[in-house]
């Protein structure tokens, strides 16, 4: 913005412009003020480009990776389970065997 309302205050052309403020591209310059033109200055302080996209991205890898790592604190704990229920079944069982050898004695 301060680029703009320099040229526009020196009546300077957008060449001088951009040699003042050592912008090497000069239609950025001629492009901030189609902007400014077309959608207001609100425009050109709005975030543009990938930068969205890729912060998207990047929490969509972090979902992914928490779901993992819950999935994994999960299966975990099944396994847990199913090794108590076998122990407890198979102590079970045993006590069952241990009835019956004695009411046979």
């Amino acid at each position: 913005m301060n680029v703009l309302k320099w040229t526009k205050t020196n009546k300077a052309s957008y060449p001088k412009t951009a040699l003042h403020f050592n912008i090497s591209n000069v239609g950025t310059i001629w492009q901030w003020q189609y902007i400014l033109e077309t959608e207001g200055a609100d425009a050109l302080y709005r975030s543009k480009g990938r930068q969205i996209i890729m912060s998207a991205d990047k929490q969509s890898k972090k979902r992914q990776q928490t779901e993992l790592e819950r999935l994994r604190e999960e299966n975990e704990l099944l396994q847990i389970e199913n090794e108590y229920l076998k122990k407890l079944r198979a102590l079970v069982q045993e006590e069952e065997d241990n009835k019956h050898k004695s009411s046979k004695s």
